[in-house]
């Protein structure tokens, strides 16, 4: 058992200091740390303001994205036609991609060529949203029609392409609210191209799941997509149908990826490849799991938060947490001895696995650790020294009935496990339903809580009974008063010694 954790710890600690690239150390709170704030602005296709539900649903996406499981810290609010989005850290880049409108449409390719390098052209002063937004979709879109119809689009829309400026697309009032039923113009992400895209065949809100990881041939980041509904059974039918013919992949009018199709692609998903690096990949995914975003937003520059409570509260909590523990450690050794220096091992251990899963955590899932969830560490941790007490009761209990050390051990565990297992259900249930009722940084108290019960059992069952069971078979640590059960065993003795003169005493009358 103590080689299977200790393997789990080593494999635990090889992927915080060899794998992800960052420092060994969990990520903290906005209350801890600080953060970075990016304020979204709204945009709508005719320059009016949004409807409060299309902004409501705007900001439950965006809490999706950046907040996923709960556990990433991170802050959506309100403020008027406005969202504002508090992250923990100084990286403003990831605040300012939760914007992405999301919109992924999967365009035939018509035309493509290289983008002429031009000048910026500045709109004149008096232009409005509304005439800007008219002015580039007589730009960029015709109607789709019939065949004929779509021959003259394609030939009304191709000298387009050399007048189209990739530079200043970034501040287009167009993006993201283009209509999937027209011809489009669009850039590439980097500029260098400009595609001619007939009409959406497959619509984003068809994609079921997306995932970032590493392509086999070359090992390049890219995002697997996973359709649903009719894409699910139409992308088969169309690969197959359209082989050595590009299609695009655009997200907010701009062209992520235009593979050519090699061969029919006989499974519902496909893969988005581009110059995507790790972030990059993982930002695409996550924003096309969650769905696309009723509007269209342009973000403000990020601006430096400082923390709520700062570093002086995180080593204040620290330091009467350790107090605490101290104290706890020192009346174990004092009224267990032997077997208190076994609880202080074990938590010594406990707490080291919790700390390299704080750091992969945060890593993988992005997990924050805030004041509140280190309040659920500590809380955790308390739970694991009782465990460690009943198990030990357990023992004495069995030595009190006349047994030794070494015999009470494994008859001791048989009774302590059921009440170990059934305290940290309790515990694990609670932590669960505070969890998915709960909202903000309640979440993370309940995760912390949750995850400190889990490496309880884990602790208790591969670390503590095994070291408790090695202890039982020395001659050295089953000596009372080595291993602090020296009450214990004189009243075993004198239990005995009446026993004994109560069975003299009746033979006597006999």
């Amino acid at each position: 058992m103590l080689t299977i954790f200790f393997l789990l710890m080593a494999i635990v600690f090889g992927l915080v200091f060899f794998t992800g690239g960052g420092k060994p150390e969990p990520k903290l709170g906005i209350d801890l740390q600080g953060g970075t704030r990016v304020t979204l602005t709204a945009r709508t296709p005719d320059g009016s303001a949004p409807a409060k539900d299309q902004l409501d649903k705007a900001k439950q996406i965006i809490e999706q994205r950046v907040n996923g499981l709960g556990v990433g810290g991170s802050e959506v609010i309100t403020d008027g036609n406005n969202l504002v989005i508090t992250v923990p850290g100084t990286d403003g880049r990831q605040a300012r991609s939760l914007g992405q409108t999301a919109r992924l449409y999967v365009r035939p390719v018509e035309t493509v060529q290289a983008a002429a390098p031009q000048q910026p052209v500045t709109p004149p002063a008096d232009q409005t949203a509304a005439q800007a937004i008219a002015a580039a979709k007589a730009l960029r879109q015709a109607p789709a029609g019939d065949a004929a119809a779509n021959q003259a689009a394609v030939a009304k829309l191709t000298p387009q392409l050399a007048k189209t400026d990739c530079s200043t697309r970034a501040t287009d009032p167009l993006q993201g609210n283009d209509d999937p039923s027209q011809y489009l113009v669009a850039c590439s992400q980097d500029g260098t191209q400009v595609y001619l895209l007939g009409p959406q065949i497959i619509d984003g809100r068809d994609i079921a799941d997306a995932s970032a990881t590493t392509s086999s041939q070359g090992g390049a980041w890219i995002v697997n997509v996973e359709f649903r509904n009719r894409a699910k059974d139409f992308w088969p039918q169309y690969t197959g149908a359209n082989i050595g013919k590009q299609t695009a992949f655009t997200l907010d009018s701009r062209v992520v990826s235009a593979p050519q199709i090699q061969g029919a692609i006989n499974t519902p998903s496909t893969e988005i490849s581009g110059n995507f690096n790790q972030s990059g990949a993982k930002d695409l995914a996550n924003v096309l799991k969650y769905g696309s975003l009723p509007l269209s937003f342009s973000s403000s520059d990020a601006e430096t938060v400082s923390a709520t409570l700062g570093l002086a509260s995180l080593r204040a909590g620290l330091i009467a947490g350790a107090i605490g523990l101290i104290a706890v450690l020192a009346y174990a050794l004092l009224y267990y001895r032997m077997l208190g220096f076994l609880t202080m091992l074990s938590l010594i251990v406990a707490g080291l696995m919790v700390y390299g899963i704080m750091v992969l955590l945060g890593r993988y899932i992005g997990f924050t650790l805030d004041l509140s969830g280190i309040a659920g560490l500590i809380i955790g941790i308390g739970m694991t020294a009782d465990s460690f007490v009943v198990y030990f009761e357990r023992i004495k209990d069995e030595m009190r009935e006349g047994r030794s050390f070494r015999s009470a051990v494994p008859r001791g565990w048989v009774r302590a496990r059921r009440t170990v297992w059934s305290g940290n259900a309790v515990s694990f249930i609670a932590a669960a339903a505070i969890y998915f009722l709960a909202i903000g940084e309640v979440r993370g108290f309940a995760f912390t809580l949750g995850l400190t019960t889990i490496l309880d059992l884990v602790v208790v069952f591969l670390v503590t009974h095994p070291l408790v069971a090695l202890a039982s078979r020395s001659t050295f640590l089953s000596k009372p008063s080595v291993n602090g059960l020296g009450a214990v065993t004189d009243v075993a003795k004198e239990r005995r010694q009446a026993a004994a003169d109560a069975a003299s005493l009746q033979k006597e009358t006999v």
